[in-house]
C-alpha cells in the first residue's frame, strides 16, 4: 500500500443529535468532573488528595519510573513532587516492594498508570494504600472502561479524550471521584475556573481535518514536516487546569465509537504467535480486559538492537510502529532536574525494547500479516 500506516488514532465522533439519557459505565461507583485534559484532570486528583493531608507541606505522589512526561507536569501543577518507582521485569507494572519502599511520611497519593491498555493491577495496589492510608489514582488514560469501574478500587479515576487515546474527542479529559467522597473533593474541585466547550463550526473543520491527516498517504506527508513534532516525546509544563463543560452527548457518542471498533489485538496474537519462542515478549493480557480495542499492541524485543532494526523495517515497509515514550522519566529533556539523579534499571531497559504497533480501526489483516513476516524474519537472522 502506498503512504503509512499511522501509530495511533481513531476518528472523532459527532455528538448524538439526541441528548442520551444513558448512564456513564461509572455511574454507580464514580461522579464526574469534566476538564480541559487528561492531564488537567490528574492535576486536579493530586490537589484533592493533597488536601486530605493538609499538614504535609510538600506531597508526594507515588509513580512508576517508565510513562508519559504530562504525569510529571499534573503532579507539579497539582502542587505535589514526583516520586517514581522502578518497574517489574517485562512488565509496564510497577515494582510493589519499591513502592512500598517509597513511601514516606510525605507520601499522599500512588498513580496507578494504564499503560498501552492494560490496566494496572488495582486489586494489589488498592491493598497496599488502604494499608497505608494513601490515596490511590488510577490513570485509565491509555485504556477504557477503567479497572476501577465495577469494583471502585481507586478513589479518584483519570480520563483522557485526547487524540490517541481510546475515546478520541480531540481533547478534554474527566476526573471521576468515588461517591463516598466526591462532596468532599468539591471544596477542590470548585476553585478550578469552568468553561464551556466549543463545538461549532471550527471544531468540526479541525475534525474535518483531522481524518483527512489520519489517511496513509497525507500521514506520510505529515510525518515528514519537522516543525510538527510526529512522534517526539516531550516535558510541557501545565500551566493551567480548567474544567471543561463538554457536553454529556459528546461523550456518550465517543464511548459508543470506541465500543464498535473492530479488534484488531486478536489478529495480531494469532500471526505474531511463536514470536516468543525468539525472546520476545508480548505484553497485555487479553483476559483482563477481552473484547475491548485497544489503541497499540506492545512488544519487547529480546534486545535493544533488535528493536531498533524491527522499528526501522516496519517504518520503511509502512507499518507506523513506535518505540512510544523512548526513555524512563529521568532520560526525557527536562525532567532530570526533576526526577533526580536515580537510576531505574528495569524501566530503562524497558524502554529500550518496547515496540508498538498500530492498533486502530484501519489496520488490515495484510498490515497484520506484513509485521508479522517482518519481525519473523528479522528475529530469525
Amino acid at each position: 500500500m502506498w503512504g503509512k500506516l499511522r501509530p495511533v488514532g481513531s476518528r472523532i465522533p459527532v455528538a448524538h443529535k439526541i441528548l442520551s439519557t444513558g448512564q456513564f459505565p461509572w455511574h454507580q461507583n464514580y461522579r464526574a468532573e469534566f476538564t480541559a485534559s487528561g492531564t488537567q484532570a490528574l492535576a486536579m486528583a493530586v490537589a484533592f488528595a493533597a488536601s486530605r493531608k493538609k499538614s504535609v507541606s510538600a506531597p508526594e505522589i507515588i509513580i512508576p519510573a517508565y510513562g508519559c512526561p504530562d504525569l510529571v507536569a499534573a503532579i507539579i501543577a497539582g502542587g505535589g513532587k514526583p516520586v517514581l518507582v522502578d518497574l517489574k521485569p517485562g512488565t509496564g507494572f510497577m515494582n510493589e516492594s519499591q513502592l512500598r519502599g517509597a513511601v514516606t511520611t510525605r507520601t499522599v497519593a500512588v498513580v496507578a498508570v494504564a499503560l498501552l491498555g492494560t490496566p494496572e493491577r488495582l486489586d494489589i495496589l488498592s491493598k497496599i494504600c488502604r494499608e497505608l492510608r494513601l490515596f490511590l489514582i488510577e490513570d485509565a488514560a491509555q485504556c477504557f472502561p477503567p479497572a476501577s469501574t465495577e469494583s471502585a478500587w481507586a478513589d479518584a479515576v483519570i480520563l483522557s479524550f485526547g487524540r490517541g487515546k481510546p475515546i478520541n474527542l480531540m481533547g478534554g479529559g474527566a476526573l471521576l471521584v468515588r461517591n463516598e467522597i466526591y462532596e468532599e473533593s468539591k471544596s477542590v474541585i470548585d476553585q478550578f475556573p469552568r468553561m464551556e466547550a466549543r463545538l461549532g463550526l471550527v471544531w468540526r473543520l479541525k475534525r474535518r481535518l483531522f481524518h483527512l491527516l489520519m489517511a496513509r498517504i497525507p500521514y506520510l506527508v505529515l510525518e515528514k514536516l519537522p516543525f510538527f513534532g510526529i512522534g517526539d516525546t516531550k516535558y510541557h509544563k501545565c500551566s493551567a487546569v480548567i474544567r471543561l463543560a463538554l457536553p454529556e452527548s459528546l461523550v456518550h457518542a465517543g464511548i459508543d465509537d470506541f465500543r464498535a471498533r473492530p479488534l484488531v489485538y486478536p489478529l495480531y496474537d494469532r500471526e505474531l504467535k511463536g514470536l516468543e519462542r525468539s525472546g520476545w515478549t508480548i505484553l497485555g493480557d487479553s483476559s483482563r480486559s477481552p473484547n475491548l480495542p485497544r489503541i497499540r499492541y506492545g512488544l519487547l524485543a529480546p534486545t535493544q538492537r533488535l528493536r531498533d532494526e524491527a522499528l526501522l523495517a516496519l517504518n520503511n515497509s509502512g507499518i507506523g510502529a513506535s518505540r512510544f515514550y523512548g526513555q524512563a522519566l529521568p532520560g526525557i529533556e527536562g525532567l532530570k532536574e526533576i526526577c533526580g539523579p536515580a537510576r531505574f534499571p528495569v524501566a530503562e531497559d524497558f524502554a529500550a525494547r518496547l515496540l508498538t504497533l498500530p492498533c486502530h480501526e484501519d489496520v488490515q489483516a495484510e498490515d497484520v500479516a506484513l509485521v508479522a513476516r517482518i519481525l519473523k524474519g528479522q528475529s530469525s537472522h
